[in-house]
């Protein structure tokens, strides 16, 4: 099975509009910090990733006992899907394919719901496990905090896993890490790699109770976090300020979007984030991805998001200049498909 998140081309690059992180981080300080580091990568790293469980906990006011660190979100996933193996779980789509990959291997009951029936579907599938991603990928789209917690209290039975790897590309409320306190029916998914453009290093994490914790623990393989993504983790936590602003990135992609309205050849779904959807309304998603990367320039094409076969790209949003260029570019297509 090939995995495809969208930065899947190791060639050099103009402008990579497919991978859904920040992208003007200034890591040069981490950097710096991870090469006096080095000399610890002769020993085995510590196999519960325990150090950067404390400095999480110390942020978060919670127990280091109520996180698991994991190789990347994906590592989480998975490894929430292995602990509740053979149970039905209720996915909401379309979304990050690798929810219904990882209850498939793991025999659960797969159904799959729109978000606007949400409620209805629960009542209808009684499922043991919601999968939700908020902010979600690919569309951008978020749930009101208060909309979800009202369901972690009518639906106690059933456990909400909310993937927030993205909570920090987008205005919206998120459910705070102490939401575990009250609600102990919910899991919470976060990445650290996504803000801070470090996804080669894969550092994810879950909170959730203690008693959830030490289940999908027991299906952690030891040493699976190596040393530089731990002190890389804890460097992050610890860091006071950084480049990131995300009112100016949002509106960067409103002038994006615009520019790329005026095409006339594309639909733009609405996204509370930098990252969004857009529709073809002419022409194959796979052949403009070829026709961009003659130029350097990398996009998602959306085929694997549950989408009914509509032909259908992901963008994130990138620098002024890097923007128009895709623009251009999108402008030669256009001419192209014209001939």
């Amino acid at each position: 099975m090939t995995n495809k998140h969208g930065d899947d081309y190791q060639g050099t690059l103009k402008a990579n509009f497919s991978s859904n992180v920040w992208h003007e981080a200034d890591n040069t300080d981490l950097y710096n910090h991870l090469s006096t580091i080095l000399p610890k990568t002769m020993r085995y790293p510590e196999s519960e990733a325990q150090s950067l469980k404390t400095a999480l906990s110390e942020r978060y006011a919670l127990k280091p006992s109520q996180f698991s660190i994991g190789n990347g979100s994906i590592d989480i996933i998975y490894r929430i899907a292995q602990a509740f193996s053979g149970k039905k779980s209720l996915i909401v789509f379309p979304t990050f394919s690798e929810y219904s990959k990882a209850c498939t291997v793991n025999n659960h009951t797969i159904q799959l719901c729109y978000r606007e029936n949400l409620s209805i579907s629960i009542d209808i599938h009684q499922p043991d496990l919601v999968w939700l991603c908020n902010p979600n990928n690919p569309d951008g789209y978020c749930f009101d905090r208060k909309e979800l917690q009202i369901l972690f209290y009518i639906y106690p039975q059933v456990t909400f896993i909310i993937d927030q790897s993205f909570i920090d590309f987008s205005l919206q409320e998120a459910l705070a890490p102490t939401s575990i306190l009250e609600f102990p029916n919910l899991i919470l998914i976060h990445s650290l790699t996504k803000r801070y453009t470090i996804p080669g290093l894969r550092i994810g994490y879950v909170i959730a109770s203690e008693s959830i914790i030490h289940q999908l623990d027991q299906y952690k393989i030891p040493w699976s976090v190596n040393t530089l993504a731990i002190e890389a983790g804890k460097y992050i936590i610890r860091c006071k300020e950084d480049s990131f602003n995300l009112t100016a990135w949002l509106e960067e992609r409103n002038r994006l979007q615009e520019e790329i309205n005026k095409l006339g050849l594309f639909k733009l779904i609405p996204s509370q984030t930098p990252f969004f959807l857009v529709t073809l309304l002419k022409g194959k998603a796979a052949d403009l991805k070829a026709f961009l990367l003659k130029e350097d320039i990398l996009i998602r094409v959306a085929t694997d998001f549950d989408n009914n076969g509509i032909e259908m790209i992901r963008l994130n949003t990138l620098s002024p200049v890097q923007n128009d260029l895709l623009i251009d570019n999108l402008n030669r297509w256009k001419q192209s498909l014209s001939r």
